[in-house]
């Protein structure tokens, strides 16, 4: 016996009705590789959807389905942080994951300016207004699509820093769905691309961040209503 007070009874009702069996979580790497399933099924919707871009044949393989892979896979490396994240004890950090956005930004740029040198795309009037509300919205309902997988293996992980990891989880499945809709918008001008397009990305990473705010001040709310019963 260590003479401490045993829980009272209410405390130990709410314990044990949340008791669940479990099974160990897979490395983030692998849970990650789901992706692997939603990308090629985004990419068959916009071909069957979207008309092809104009410009194909001016931006080439490197320039169309070069930038589609380059920011899949910078994309799916955000999400494969956000989920290490999501493990209490086990991420690889904020500042790691504060550098992987920089870098996952800057690299949306440099490929918006080389696809921009390598095409100069449709004329549009006005590149901060043609194209943009479509182009936005279409790269939000691809993004959510991913995000919405995502959420539900952040959940399962309950996750301690649920804002930190909802924001790689939102920035990554943002940038993915960029990706994916470059194969469909064929406006380059750099004002509409990153102001629409990358928009649509950063909007993403606040949703995700305000999911993992909202599952924060639940975790908050259950522990203070546990730490109420017991002091009762």
């Amino acid at each position: 016996m260590n003479g401490s007070a045993p829980l009272p009874p209410e405390l130990r009702r709410l314990v044990r009705d949340e008791l669940r069996p479990v099974r160990p979580l897979a490395s983030p790497a692998r849970r990650a590789l789901v992706l692997l399933v939603w990308a090629p099924v985004a990419v068959a919707f916009v071909l069957a959807f979207a008309r092809p871009r104009p410009d194909a044949a001016d931006l080439g393989w490197l320039f169309s389905w070069g930038v589609v892979l380059a920011e899949l896979i910078a994309g799916a490396g955000l999400v494969t942080l956000s989920l290490g994240e999501a493990v209490p004890g086990r991420g690889a950090g904020r500042q790691a994951g504060l550098i992987a956005l920089a870098g996952a930004a800057s690299l949306f740029v440099v490929l918006a300016v080389l696809a921009r040198g390598a095409s100069a795309g449709i004329p549009v009037p006005d590149p901060l207004v043609s194209h943009g509300p479509a182009c936005f919205a279409m790269t939000g309902l691809i993004g959510l699509t991913a995000l919405a997988v995502v959420a539900v293996l952040i959940l399962r992980a309950t996750p301690l820093r649920a804002s930190f990891a909802g924001l790689l989880a939102g920035a990554g499945t943002g940038l993915m769905a960029a990706g994916v809709h470059h194969l469909d918008c064929p406006v380059t001008h750099l004002a509409h691309v990153l102001v629409w397009h990358g928009g649509g990305i950063v909007v993403l990473a606040l949703l995700g961040a305000g999911f993992g705010l909202a599952l924060e001040s639940l975790q908050r709310k259950r522990m203070e209503t546990r730490l109420a019963v017991r002091h009762d």
